[in-house]
């Protein structure tokens, strides 16, 4: 084909249309890329550089081929590929993916396919071309084609073949492959573009003479288009019918790639002037059109390799700076100046917008032209009245509408600081302006002169309303923080005033945007939003993954067809909007959890910390097209454009790592025995919109219920214990939708040896001889240590008593001789013999008392085998003498004592006996011993005269040593003695001694006891 001719008389003609197509591309540029959403990964961001090749798996994964290797992307994190064993792909060249599998083309040489299975390797060999490989294609066929620098190969699934002369394919290098809609294989050589019909053996010669041929593309037309990597050319070629036209131009810049997007656009990607659009070229002349986008404009280099268009319609482009993604714009730039900031937003009748930024002078748009206003900066707040009038408010004071312009109304209260802000603005039925300045307090506009309104409570975060607003009525409504909405008649009167808050089940915060429209009223603040409908505030249950905080404003947009109103949000996390039939399903079950879309998840304001926030900062114009402040200006969008119903994401499990080290993601799996840590790493496949993916997962066997990770896409999990898992994974896209079904990850954690039933078992066996024989040690040597020091108290019991025999009593005896020898003496019937007489006979009784005592010493003396017949023998000697009746009574089966317990345990009985016959005056004295399975008791009770309050402590009576001794007994064997005395029913002495303590061992009889006595507590029950 030879190249365009022009005739000196068509010369003119071509140069007027280049400056008619030249004004074209400078609105083209306005049109193409302002409508467009452009970001960029670069290195800094953790993406990769030189990404010179591009494909999209059916799975929805996204793959790089990188100077460095081969990397993974799913829209949020990019992931290197690890290629098997000592493998390294080092520079990808180029990238198919064709169904389930990868194929990667290398820069020193050879093919891998990665799929489902695995990395296979093809090699450089006869058959398969050595060096780079350019460019990859599948044939209608299946097979599989390879441009490498030594020539073009293909592979038909089995095997690899040369398709060089034996083809008709001349040359011995081949640059570019590419396969068209018809089937028909496009293939270029060092100098020539050819073909090869489709089912044909034999290539064409197009007769379209090429210099290095980079990228082959085709049109919606049928058109195939090609660039020269060097020397900037971009040819046509259209065959129809068997013939072939052709036409050529060259661009300034060397194009090394193209793309036809889905909607004809062409996409052309430069060395050094970034990447340009075409829109719907016709022609090879339209490249003239062509408007550029360059690193100026924010793109990740000037320098582009590869682009792709993926299934949702992103287009992708890879620089030698990193990786950007352009899509078309859910908001479109408003036009305001740019760099301005934080606009309180107000609509006009007349389709006017009404703008004022905190950092710039209030403005007006209208029919896509900006007028600046005379109210300087900041505005923060704006609001439109019934009557339509446009009123703006800030440090400057309060302005209003007049026809297009702003006029100065009134100057702000006296009391107001230079730089206090109108927080918001109402105007009533009368005409009045309501205003509420910042920490001064709401104050009404009556006559030109400034009214103060009394605070709603005396709170001082309630001292202003952070939000104002008049219904269709003309009654006032006044927002405040802390949850509370206040609402005025018409006329303001603070006689007709309601409150609603928390006792009407509102709890949302700082009330900061009220909207009306019919029936309800809507109000949004920190926590949420809900409707008071008559008398009655419903709240709105959202999904509670914290993007519904910090609501600026509420716009109802009734549909066309009247089923209904959408509700659109305007929060700090974004724009979202709630339509009419989820808002239906919330009315009817005020449990439903309502689902929502989301438009702009970076719609949030750049607050600045030190101002306060306009408001509102959403509107809608009577052109039906709703307006927002965001943080990258004042955008809109029309709530009527169709809106793609879009499947939940697909969520997948990419990774597991236990301790450090990657496990198997198949299911079942078993994990290591001991695992500490646990990560998984899961995402959702959103190359649109990742930012606006939330999560949710649990793991069965752990988690009580599902946790909300947000936008996190990893779960990690510390010190599990062995037992069954199973860990679920669910994703949110911006509409809110859940994913058509959960990622699943099964695994088990077996026991630790030391924690395996049999290990365990003898663990415990060992354990417990060991612990059996330290027990009969211990005891041996207590019983050893017991019975010394038992044969160390008779002895010394026995010291002292042979000792009072033989000197006190022995000594009083003589006196007893002597004095009798005396009364002998005196004469019988003399006063002083009787007076000697008695004082004799009390001798005598005292010194029974000290044999008896010394024979108390005497242990062996007394019978203590069995406690109870020990003190009732003692009981009943004494009742002889005369005294009290005794009784004693033994509940339970008797169990043998320790021997110092019932040695200590005797003592105190025997001392409150003695006491209770000698000193209680008591008619009766009983004695209750207790053998319990939990407490030996031993209590000693008498109905005497009782004991001095005085004396009861352990210290007893001064000089006397009964009741101090009970004490000192009672402690050194780790009993508890309790005294209970009153001079109307006599004394009780309690002694409690846990059975641990007090028995020798637990003898069948107890046990035998215990069963007779729960058997006849089931059988009473029974």
């Amino acid at each position: 084909m030879k190249p365009y001719s022009m005739s000196s008389t068509r010369w003119w003609r071509q140069a007027a249309m280049a400056l008619l197509f030249a004004c074209a591309a400078a609105q083209a540029q306005v049109r193409s890329f302002d409508r467009l959403e452009h970001r960029r990964w670069v290195a800094a961001d953790g993406g990769p550089s030189q990404v010179g090749a591009i494909a999209q798996t059916r799975d929805g994964y996204l793959w790089l081929g990188t100077n460095e290797s081969l990397f993974r992307f799913d829209g949020f994190r990019f992931v290197r590929y690890e290629a098997p064993g000592l493998n390294t792909l080092n520079i990808v060249a180029s990238l198919l993916a064709v169904e389930d599998e990868l194929w990667v083309g290398l820069r020193f040489g050879g093919v891998r396919t990665i799929g489902p299975g695995g990395m296979r390797e093809h090699l450089p060999g006869p058959n398969l071309p050595e060096g780079a490989i350019y460019s990859l294609a599948r044939d209608h066929a299946g097979a599989i084609w390879v441009a490498a620098d030594d020539g073009l190969a293909r592979f038909d699934g089995s095997h690899w073949e040369r398709t060089g002369a034996g083809w008709g394919f001349p040359g011995k290098k081949a640059r570019a492959v590419f396969v068209d809609g018809g089937g028909t294989l496009w293939a270029a050589n060092e100098n020539r573009l050819l073909y090869l019909p489709r089912g044909a053996r034999r290539f064409v010669d197009s007769g379209l003479a090429v210099d290095w041929v980079s990228q082959i593309a085709q049109a919606q037309d049928g058109a195939v288009w090609l660039t020269e990597r060097y020397s900037g050319k971009i040819h046509r070629v259209l065959l129809f019918d068997g013939h072939l036209t052709s036409g050529s131009l060259a661009i300034d810049t060397p194009a090394i790639g193209l793309l036809f997007d889905r909607n004809g656009g062409l996409w052309i990607s430069t060395t050094g002037s970034g990447v340009q659009y075409v829109h719907k070229p016709t022609g090879i002349g339209a490249i003239r059109t062509r408007s550029a986008f360059s690193a100026r404009d924010g793109l990740s280099s000037d320098f582009i390799w590869k682009m792709l268009e993926d299934g949702e319609g992103n287009l992708w482009v890879g620089s030698n700076g990193g990786l950007d993604r352009f899509r078309q714009r859910a908001l479109m730039p408003a036009g305001f100046p740019a760099g301005s900031l934080n606009f309180a937003l107000v609509a006009g009748n007349d389709g006017s917008l009404w703008a004022g930024p905190s950092n710039r002078p209030a403005m007006r748009l209208m029919d896509g032209a900006m007028q600046t206003l005379d109210m300087p900066a900041p505005v923060s707040c704006a609001m439109r009245d019934a009557d339509g009038t446009i009123w703006m408010g800030g440090p400057s004071g309060i302005w209003r509408s007049r026809g297009a312009r702003l006029e100065k109304f009134a100057e702000l209260p006296p009391a107001a600081l230079a730089e206090s802000s109108v927080r918001a603005m109402a105007r009533d039925a009368a005409g009045d302006l309501w205003v509420s300045f910042n920490r001064l307090g709401l104050f009404r506009l009556h006559g030109g002169a400034w009214i103060a309104t009394p605070s709603p409570s005396p709170s001082a975060n309630q001292r202003m309303p952070v939000s104002a607003s008049a219904d269709a009525t003309g009654r006032l409504w006044f927002g405040y923080r802390d949850n509370l909405l206040v609402t005025r008649d018409a006329g303001g009167e603070e006689a007709g005033e309601k409150r609603w808050g928390e006792a009407d089940g509102m709890d949302i915060g700082h009330v900061t945007a009220i909207t009306h429209h019919g029936q309800r009223t809507w109000v949004g603040g920190q926590r949420g939003i809900g409707y008071i409908d008559g008398q009655r505030y419903h709240a709105l249950r959202l999904p509670d993954n914290g993007l519904f905080a910090n609501i600026y404003a509420i716009i109802v947009v009734p549909l066309r067809d009247g089923r209904g109103d959408d509700l659109w949000v305007h929060s700090r996390s974004g724009i979202f909007q709630l339509t009419a039939a989820e808002l239906a399903r919330a009315y009817a079950d005020a449990g439903y959890r309502i689902r929502y879309r989301s438009y702009d998840l970076m719609g949030g304001l750049a607050n600045d910390p030190y101002q306060v926030l306009p408001l509102p900062t959403a509107v809608r114009s009577s052109d039906g097209r709703l307006w927002f402040s965001t943080s990258n200006g004042v955008a809109w969008i029309d709530p009527d454009r169709p809106h793609p119903e879009q499947a939940g994401p697909t969520v997948l499990i990419e990774s597991v790592h236990v301790d450090g080290m990657r496990a198997a993601t198949a299911t079942p799996a078993t994990l290591a025995a001991g695992a500490q840590r646990i990560v998984i790493d899961y995402t959702a496949l959103s190359l649109s919109a990742p930012e606006r993916l939330n999560f949710r997962y649990r793991l069965d066997g752990y988690d009580i219920g599902w946790q909300d990770a947000g936008r996190q896409r990893q779960a990690v999990y510390t010190g599990l214990g062995a037992g069954q898992y199973r860990f679920r994974v669910l994703a949110h896209n911006q509409d809110g939708l859940p994913s058509t079904r959960e990622a699943v990850f099964e695994f088990a954690i077996p026991p630790a040896l030391y924690r395996q039933p049999l290990f365990l078992l003898l663990a415990g066996t060992l354990g417990f001889g060991a612990l059996w024989m330290l027990y009969r040690i211990n005891m041996r040597r207590a019983a050893e240590r017991l019975c010394e020091r038992i044969e160390e108290r008779h002895s010394e019991r026995e010291r002292i008593a042979r000792d009072l025999h033989d000197t006190l009593l022995q000594g009083v005896h003589g006196l007893i001789l002597r004095f009798q020898a005396i009364v002998y003496t005196i004469p019988a019937g003399s006063p002083a013999r009787h007076s000697l007489e008695e004082a004799l006979d009390r001798a005598d009784q005292v010194l029974i008392e000290g044999r008896d005592r010394v024979r108390d010493l005497r242990i062996g003396a007394v019978d203590l085998s069995e406690l109870h017949e020990a003190l009732d023998k003692l009981g009943t000697g004494l009742e002889q003498r005369g005294g009290p009746r005794f009784a004693l009574a033994v509940r339970g089966a008797p169990a043998p004592l320790r021997p110092l317990v019932r040695d200590e345990v005797y003592q105190v009985g025997h001392e409150a006996i003695v006491n209770a016959f000698r000193h209680a005056h008591a008619l009766h004295v009983k004695v209750d011993i207790e053998y319990g399975a939990r407490l030996f008791r031993m209590t000693v009770a008498d109905d005497g005269l009782g004991i001095d309050e005085n004396y009861r402590t352990p210290l007893g009576r001064p000089d006397h040593w009964g009741l101090r001794g009970m004490h000192e007994r009672v402690a050194r064997i780790g009993a508890q003695l309790a005294i209970d005395s009153d001079p109307e029913r006599g004394s009780e002495i309690r002694l409690d001694l846990r059975s641990h303590l007090a028995y020798r061992r637990r003898p069948r009889r107890l046990l035998a006891w215990l069963r007779a006595t729960m058997n006849k507590g089931e059988n009473n029950e029974s």
